[in-house]
């Protein structure tokens, strides 16, 4: 009985110094910005035929987060990013939705973590220029998303507090030609 009371003593010590101060569920979802790189053949216009185009690029990101332990955090959720090309006539609208799926890694740096997911996502295009006149022009694909964050919340001093991070999402879009997504953004907990 000595033993299994120690046993159990033992096990209980070493797991407080590995649980996660996090709750075992949280909510991330924050507002996003970045640079979108096409392949050539992923796309019927890139918006450079538009002569001095207007252009905004937002997006959205959430996350639904298993936080097990300190240094692990499951995570999947959906990530969009709307890429606006006009002028007073012209348009050459995308828009990218992705569902990555996949694990942050926490190496001990406070709430800095890297994290990487499979991602299975698609694009919209709304094109309507001198060029090209298409409505509603979908594309689907699977690629992989690689982040670096760092998470305020982590230490678990406060749970709202916000994290700052930023990823890279390749995705294949047929003809040999990808989408690379490199986008900043900033995110409350919940």
């Amino acid at each position: 009985m000595k033993k299994l009371t120690a046993l159990i003593f033992a096990a209980a010590l070493t797991c407080t110094a590995i649980f996660a101060d996090e709750n075992l569920f949280s909510i991330s979802m924050g507002l996003a910005s970045g640079i979108p790189v096409y392949g050539t053949d992923s796309i019927i216009s890139s918006g450079k035929e538009i002569d001095k185009p207007n252009r905004v690029i937002i997006g959205t990101t959430t996350s639904f987060n298993l936080n097990l332990i300190k240094q692990v955090t499951f995570f999947t959720g959906g990530d969009t990013l709307f890429d606006f090309v006009w002028d007073s006539k012209q348009y050459a609208n995308k828009i990218h939705v992705s569902f990555p799926l996949g694990l942050k890694i926490y190496p001990g740096i406070g709430g800095f973590n890297a994290g990487l997911a499979y991602t299975l996502g698609f694009r919209i295009d709304s094109i309507n220029t001198t060029e090209h006149e298409h409505e509603g022009i979908s594309t689907w694909g699977n690629g992989f998303r690689l982040s670096l964050e760092y998470n305020f919340a982590h230490e678990g001093n406060s749970r709202f507090l916000p994290s700052i991070g930023g990823y890279w999402n390749l995705m294949p879009r047929g003809n040999k030609s990808y989408d690379n997504l490199i986008v900043l953004y900033i995110a409350a907990n919940f």
